[in-house]
């Protein structure tokens, strides 16, 4: 009876603790930030992340589309951020924890705009 009682008072102590059944973010260099400067070629603002899409100058006359993953809508919102804070063709700076893989994006953690003010994402 005594374990009975210790396991539902373990259960009852762990279960009152906030879940994080969400993945993590291991697939970005946590331990770096990069700036990467480019045009808006769409912002989704969708759950459970929204996601960047800019593209950057490649130094050789193109450009290459980077992809960089942010928080969720209500993140973002509690921060100031709206559907239309974004918009395909603005010239943006994009703060990011780099992809570990050194494929071209990452998780964006701050965007500037040219006029020099920004949106975060909470993190710094």
């Amino acid at each position: 009876m005594q374990i009975l009682r210790l396991a539902l008072a373990v259960g009852l102590v762990l279960g009152g603790f906030r879940a994080e059944a969400h993945h993590s973010n291991s697939a970005y260099d946590r331990t770096r930030n990069l700036t990467v400067a480019g045009t808006v070629k769409e912002f989704k603002w969708a759950n459970p992340h929204t996601w960047l899409y800019l593209m950057v100058p490649d130094g050789k006359g193109g450009s290459d589309r980077w992809s960089f993953e942010g928080g969720s809508v209500s993140v973002l919102a509690r921060n100031g951020w709206r559907a239309s804070s974004i918009r395909p063709g603005q010239h943006v700076r994009v703060i990011c924890q780099p992809n570990r893989n050194g494929s071209d994006g990452g998780g964006f953690i701050k965007v500037i705009f040219d006029d020099g003010s920004s949106l975060h994402i909470g993190v710094i």
